[in-house]
């Protein structure tokens, strides 16, 4: 019998790490987890600025307090406190092997308020993380279990809604439950990009071009000429697309990308589930550069040799093309929804003269420069593994920013930038960060770790850093005049910060 349950468990974990690829929705019992007709901000896999969208956001008509329901019965595994990220949020395991996530939410009904603030009294601490047991609180299928909010990362009043596989803790695409979303709109194809590849090592330093389309009903076509001419070497293709729904202008994430190369599918994606694991490869997934200077969201229709995300057929190989001959081949690019809705773009390439296919495009040569430094100024630590392609960062000092001639350099893990300090620095090392500036103005604290005339921060992106002193203190404000309770007898403070 231990035996039989071990290879059960064997099973149903290889089972869990599959990509789904099916396009078949998964038979449940699920109900809406809000009272009003779901309309989206956003969906499944959309392309986020280093991540793909792991839910979708259920718009609550721009307020708050919303009743939230759980969509099945189940127990409340884990519950989140953060003025970041999620915010207020409540997961729900389900006996069924998945377990349903509420995010960005205002508050909780008592008997779960309750268990909250004892264990932020226990932890001395108002954001936490709370693992709870399968007893602790248990719910009801349709149980108001929060009211939506805007809170942690949010940038407007919704609910944010994800369901994942218990074992794995992978998201899966909501839509593939039967939830009732009202869909009969067809993908918008907007642009194609060719890329033309002049590097054996699949470098970044390649050749691209966008072409514009024009639309017949959910037929796309080039807008200028049918067939597109080459040169020489490897080739590949990028799609920029949206899709939305019957009551939301916004636009959401497409579904599934299809490639045809002379009628064989050559090229296929689906965002049925991800891995959190690989989720920031989005940056290798999507074209980097025009997302980081145009913010533009194209899919690249090719797969780079460290790009681990499970979201294609890989059966197909890696959607590289090369063609020896001179002759017509036709190209069909299918976009589709999971509602049956599709659009596609047609049109050729040829070459001008007959070429070589021979060399194939690989990641080859070795990481040479794991080090980095400038007059000993700067110091960059950085391996092999923290960036998908073996390109020169070159640092730079300017004034007083510590930055890099080439910051459009997608990082596939973090890397250790230390800057030297001088005496005055050292003399208030303890209230030293390494950080940046946002569009807006606000400053990004990094954090920082002084060390032997260093200050020194884990860092994920190439940006222009300086070294910020914060010596002012928090400022806590009272939110009622007089000192007077408010009508639910709770005294409220603003404490604000300037870094």
């Amino acid at each position: 019998m231990h035996f039989n349950i071990k290879v059960l468990t064997l099973i149903l974990i290889l089972f869990f790490s599959k990509p789904i690829f099916s396009q078949v929705k998964i038979n449940n019992n699920f109900r809406s987890p809000i009272g009003i007709p779901i309309a989206l901000s956003g969906n499944f896999g959309e392309l986020r600025s280093n991540h793909f969208h792991t839910g979708i956001d259920i718009k609550t008509n721009g307020t708050i307090n919303y009743k939230v329901y759980s969509i099945e019965s189940g127990y409340v595994s884990r519950i989140n406190i953060s003025h970041w990220g999620y915010g207020k949020a409540i997961y729900i395991d389900h006996p069924n092997g998945y377990t349903s996530v509420y995010a960005h939410l205002d508050h909780f009904p008592e008997k779960i308020e309750k268990i909250i603030r004892k264990e932020q009294y226990n932890l001395k601490t108002e954001t936490l993380t709370y693992y709870l047991d399968s007893l602790a609180i248990k719910v009801e299928e349709g149980e108001v279990i929060a009211y939506s909010g805007n809170t942690g990362g949010s940038s407007g009043p919704h609910l944010h809604f994800e369901i994942r596989e218990t074992i794995s803790e992978h998201p899966v695409n909501p839509q593939l439950f039967n939830f009732d979303i009202s869909d009969n709109k067809s993908p918008v194809i907007e642009k194609l990009k060719l890329y033309l590849f002049v590097n054996k090592d699949f470098s970044p330093n390649f050749k691209e071009k966008y072409f514009n389309l024009i639309r017949k009903e959910n037929k796309f076509f080039l807008k200028y000429d049918s067939v597109i001419s080459l040169k020489k070497g490897f080739f590949a293709f990028g799609l920029k697309a949206f899709d939305n729904y019957d009551n939301s202008n916004n636009k959401c994430g497409i579904y599934s990308i299809q490639m045809l190369v002379d009628g064989q599918l050559n090229h296929e994606l689906f965002f049925d589930e991800i891995d959190f694991e690989t989720n920031r490869e989005i940056n290798i997934h999507k074209d980097f550069k025009a997302y980081q200077n145009k913010r533009e969201k194209t899919h690249k229709l090719f797969i780079h040799p460290k790009n681990d995300l499970q979201i294609y057929n890989r059966e197909l190989g890696n959607g590289l093309l090369c063609f020896k001959d001179t002759l017509l081949h036709k190209i069909k690019i299918l976009v589709k929804d999971l509602n049956n809705n599709s659009s596609e773009l047609n049109f050729y390439v040829q070459n001008e003269l007959p070429k070589s296919c021979d060399n194939y495009l690989e990641n080859s040569k070795p990481f040479i420069n794991k080090f980095y430094s400038l007059d000993s100024q700067m110091v960059i630590t950085i391996d092999s593994t923290s960036l998908f392609d073996n390109v020169a960062l070159e640092p730079v000092i300017i004034g007083d920013v510590y930055t890099f001639k080439n910051k459009i350099i997608p990082v596939k893990s973090n890397f250790i930038l230390a800057i030297k300090l001088n005496d005055s620095q050292l003399n208030n090392a303890d209230q030293l960060f390494i950080g940046y500036f946002k569009k807006n103005g606000n400053v990004i604290n990094k954090n920082g770790f002084v060390s032997n005339g260093f200050i020194s921060a884990e860092l994920n992106s190439f940006r222009d850093y300086k070294i910020f002193l914060d010596n002012s203190p928090p400022i806590i404000k009272h939110a009622i005049n007089n000192m007077q309770k408010n009508n639910n007898q709770e005294l409220i403070f603003t404490i604000t910060d300037s870094k």
